[in-house]
């Protein structure tokens, strides 16, 4: 271990006893640089906006009132001891969830509202497009390219558009880090002409620069790809031997550690050989070896087969593989699709080319790209192209991800295009017989205002639409009620240098721990003048998506459980956790928490992923399915989300975007 990093012995601060482990000391609690970008956050504005969004602090102005969110309402008590720092630049202010996006929500879902009359704006507009995301920015996009002269109002409900693709910026010794807050990774697709290729649209490259591999430690370009699909190309290590060990089915005892090239040499890991066999057969399984001749669909198609079973079922009951297979796909399925193996329809293993089915990949050749921070750079691609000015210099790669947002340039009458932020649609009504104009009521700095349309883009979540459509049709209602959302979070920690990961010989990891289940860092790419250095002296940033699956309950409760935890803790609870999680995973490397880590940024989403389970790709006994529901337009209104996708990513939030705003603009 670390010299300094010793068992607590009851000082510091330590939430435990005598052995629980470093003290909040050792941990680095005591130093003010994790804090410090909150400190001067506290008192700027965004846009207009105070920290909060939409509505200045939180009552109680700290942190839960009550453990657990006994409070209530609970998320009224949210303040900025709950949302921590956010670092600097323009997203400093908009990271995950902010506590008013929360209230807002909840109010909404509550059936509350603010108090005092609405205001009606005056305003008219051809569309409104509710949401901010890449679905929303794309709708935005398509309605500029159909009607160059028309009205078009987005209203997003964060201080910042982009939804989940969104970035942290964080400063360490005077170097400017960036990871993603969400939304990561992209492949390069090949030029068509077809309005929907947006590298040629929009003007992103197709090739880009990144820094050198740092001597023999090679990192991986994104934040995905390393946990399977690439993983043989990059330094990535296995840590045998966590927190949650103990007892564990499948082991074959031994001290654990870390284990290097795993799937090259699978004896090396501490499984019984029945489980590592197991694995092997998981790696070799042919899903044609096993499709029924009756199956739906029949024997060459085994898509609707599969849509009829979770993945744990496929796996354990008809490849019979032992559990602790199945416990390892967990959190990796959840990290790209909000739940395990027990909540997803088997179909979704098969589209994301995990093993056990034997099929060609769909990712043979394709190289996974990030942006410095992550899919941030696509949601600014598309508000430079429908509000020029509203982002800072040319549309060059340099320009587009490191210009400074101009936010009063969003929202200007005369421009074809508009951007409301911090502002939280609470009610979608047709003010005829279902095919007059649409009025929409949303907050702001928590007063009510609404606007009228000519139609509306519902490019929210249903999560939300099914609360703020007040026309939604029967129909619709029951389809959202197969709708199941799983929580991430995402932990961007900056760090002075990573000569401990680089002692190590790793540049990401999986493990067993108290808190997530991997991180990694990245090879940073060029933009402009952000060129950061990739060496083990220098600052980067380590990511974690920390997943919150729960096998052995039904989806629903698995999604309620994994968002009251995620938002049940404060940051700086996290924050210790996660401290003491890096200090069992890289003390050996010589990691020291309170002097190499610099910052810390947490980004809170709690719908984060449409969790699809069995049917919902395919419908079941005869019915549509889900989204094929959700896609009908009611009156003059249409939604589309990347949630409709089952997989939400950003090529499927624009194309539903599009396929949205085509349809209104049809209907009006």
């Amino acid at each position: 271990m670390t010299p300094g990093l010793t068992p607590s012995r009851g000082s510091g601060g330590s939430r435990g006893g005598p052995d629980s482990g470093p003290t909040d000391r050792e941990l680095g609690l005591d130093r003010e640089i994790t804090r410090r970008d909150f400190v001067q956050l506290a008192g700027a504005g965004i846009a207009g906006s105070a920290l909060l969004g939409c509505g200045g602090e939180a009552p109680g102005g700290g942190g839960l009132a009550v453990p657990g969110m006994a409070s209530e309402p609970w998320s009224d008590a949210l303040g900025p001891d709950w949302y921590g720092p956010g670092g600097v630049g323009d997203y400093a202010s908009s990271h995950g969830n902010t506590p008013e996006v929360v209230r807002s929500a909840h109010w909404v879902r509550d059936g509350r509202a603010p108090s005092g009359e609405t205001t009606d704006t005056g305003e008219r507009f051809d569309v409104v497009i509710v949401g901010g995301g890449l679905a929303g920015l794309s709708a935005a996009h398509h309605f500029k390219r159909h009607r160059p002269s028309g009205r078009c109002l987005v209203l997003d409900n964060h201080p910042v558009f982009g939804g989940e693709a969104k970035r942290n910026d964080i400063m360490v010794d005077g170097v400017r880090l960036a990871g993603p807050q969400g939304s990561n990774d992209f492949g390069i697709r090949p030029p068509t002409g077809e309005p929907d290729d947006y590298f040629t649209t929009l003007g992103i490259p197709r090739e880009f620069e990144y820094a050198p591999d740092a001597g023999q430690v090679k990192a991986p370009l994104e934040n995905y790809g390393f946990m399977h699909w690439v993983q043989d190309q990059f330094s990535i290590g296995h840590y045998f031997g966590g927190t949650r060990r103990g007892g564990r089915p499948g082991w074959s005892g031994g001290s654990g550690g870390w284990v290097s090239d795993l799937w090259g040499d699978p004896s090396r890991a501490p499984w019984t050989p029945e489980v590592r066999e197991g694995f092997e057969r998981w790696r070799n399984a042919r899903v044609a070896d096993h499709v029924p001749p009756d199956a739906p669909g029949g024997p060459d198609n085994p898509g609707p087969w599969l849509d009829g079973m979770t993945l744990k079922a496929y796996y354990e009951d008809v490849l019979g593989l032992p559990p602790e297979v199945t416990a390892y796909v967990d959190p990796i399925l959840a990290s790209i699709i909000g739940l395990g193996c027990d909540a997803i329809s088997a179909w979704w293993g098969m589209h994301f080319d995990l093993p056990g089915f034997g099929l060609p990949s769909r990712y043979d050749g394709m190289t996974f790209h990030s942006f410095p921070g992550g899919n941030a750079g696509i949601a600014r691609y598309f508000v430079k192209d429908v509000v020029p000015d509203g982002i800072a210099g040319e549309r060059t790669l340099g320009d587009v991800l490191n210009g400074a947002i101009d936010f009063g340039a969003l929202d200007r009458p005369d421009q074809p295009v508009r951007l409301r932020l911090g502002c939280t649609a609470i009610d979608v009504r047709h003010t005829g017989a279902g095919d007059g104009r649409v009025r929409v009521t949303y907050v702001h700095e928590g007063r009510a205002y609404s606007v009228e349309a000519d139609g509306v883009v519902l490019a929210s979540g249903g999560w939300m639409n099914r609360y703020i459509a007040a026309d939604l049709p029967d129909g619709h209602r029951a389809a959202y009620g197969h709708f199941r959302h799983g929580p991430i979070l995402v932990a961007n920690v900056a760090l002075r240098n990573w000569r401990f990961l680089d002692r190590l010989g790793i540049a990401g990891c999986f493990y067993e721990g108290d808190l997530g289940f991997s991180c990694n860092i990245r090879r940073p790419m060029y933009a402009g003048d952000y060129r950061p250095v990739h060496a083990p002296d220098h600052p980067t940033m380590l990511t974690f998506y920390i997943t919150f699956e729960a096998p052995g309950s039904s989806p629903v409760d698995q999604g309620m459980a994994g968002r009251t935890e995620m938002l049940s803790m404060s940051f700086t609870e996290y924050e210790r956790r996660l401290r003491a999680q890096m200090v069992e995973l890289f003390a050996e490397g010589g990691f020291d928490p309170a002097e190499d880590i610099a910052g810390l940024v947490l980004n809170r989403w709690g719908h984060a992923y449409v969790a699809p389970g069995p049917g919902f790709f395919f419908g079941r006994d005869g019915a549509p399915a889900p989204p094929d529901v959700i896609r009908e337009p009611f009156g003059r209104v249409a939604i589309g989300h990347s949630e409709l996708r089952g997989h939400q990513n950003w090529t499927g939030a624009s194309a539903e975007g599009r396929r949205a705003v085509e349809t209104v603009l049809d209907l009006i």
